[in-house]
């Protein structure tokens, strides 16, 4: 089995090209194609030489326009990318007997203030969660096709991480929104959980995963965790998110997961955990 990652450079991609390459075959693309990496632009997904999926390979496509606002601002060019590329290549790829793992969102589900797991309805919020959901229901009866629903992932250099740590070293009070609440999750159990998914296909027989940490946390409970074990200098105050914020974002979404442990072996790390082992203030397990 060969592991091809889509979006090889990517804040999830790159750290999962890595990991898999350790473990064995492993391809990756990115839109340059530089790096000895393959050349796929998900825009026009019918140039990509598709004689490098074959049979029995797994796929996982992790390249997307993930940011809601950017969806809404170029719809167009999103729902090129993150709809009929990622369509045409699960298709094609399927087609010529691989599995393909579609990386998805937890904004799926919508605004949903009580816990839940793969069970609940969705109701996607905002363009970037409809345009995932689209994919999703087009391969919902495809054997070949996983989706992994990702909640917010925390890693030392994730967006909000770096803003925290930039003004903790800078000495700048930081503005954090309120209420804005994930079930935040390691960058790490998200590569291990997709890794495990690729490789327990056949054992783990559900066709959506929730990738969802094991507390739903706040910013400002984010920063208080970040404070206490490695940004004591951090200084911060809670700000009111404009009404536009919400607009292509859900203010809760208590997401949990019935599977993931099934794919990691154990329970996901807690923030905390998590935040010794980026920080590399203990080794990993």
């Amino acid at each position: 089995m060969t592991v091809l990652i889509v979006g090889a450079t990517g804040f999830i991609g790159s750290r999962l090209l890595q990991v898999s390459q350790a473990r064995g075959a492993t391809k990756g693309t990115s839109t340059s194609g530089s790096e000895n990496l393959l050349r796929l632009d998900l825009a026009a997904p019918a140039t990509f030489d598709f004689s490098q999926v074959t049979a029995g390979d797994v796929v996982i496509l992790t390249a997307a326009i993930s940011a809601p606002d950017a969806c809404a601002r170029d719809a167009v060019r999103a729902r090129a990318v993150n709809v009929g590329g990622a369509c045409h290549f699960a298709g094609q790829s399927i087609a010529r007997g691989a599995r393909v793992i579609f990386l998805s969102s937890d904004t799926v589900y919508g605004e949903q203030a009580v816990a839940f797991d793969e069970s609940a309805q969705c109701y996607p919020a905002g363009d970037y969660a409809r345009m995932k959901h689209e994919v999703e229901s087009r391969f919902a009866s495809e054997p070949a096709f996983k989706v992994a629903r990702l909640s917010y992932v925390f890693a030392r250099h994730d967006k909000l991480t770096q803003y925290l740590t930039a003004c903790a070293t800078k000495g700048d009070e930081a503005e954090l929104f309120h209420p804005f609440n994930r079930a935040v999750i390691w960058l790490d159990d998200v590569v291990g959980g997709l890794v495990g998914l690729a490789t327990k296909w056949d054992s783990v027989p559900y066709p959506v995963i929730n990738f969802a940490g094991p507390a739903v946390l706040s910013r400002i409970d984010f920063a208080q965790a970040l404070m206490a074990r490695a940004l004591p200098g951090l200084r911060y105050r809670q700000v009111e998110p404009p009404p536009s914020f919400f607009e292509n974002r859900p203010r809760v979404i208590h997401m949990t997961s019935r599977y993931l442990r099934l794919l990691l072996g154990r329970e996901p790390h807690s923030l905390a955990e998590s935040i010794d082992f980026a920080f590399a203030l203990k080794g990993t397990k």
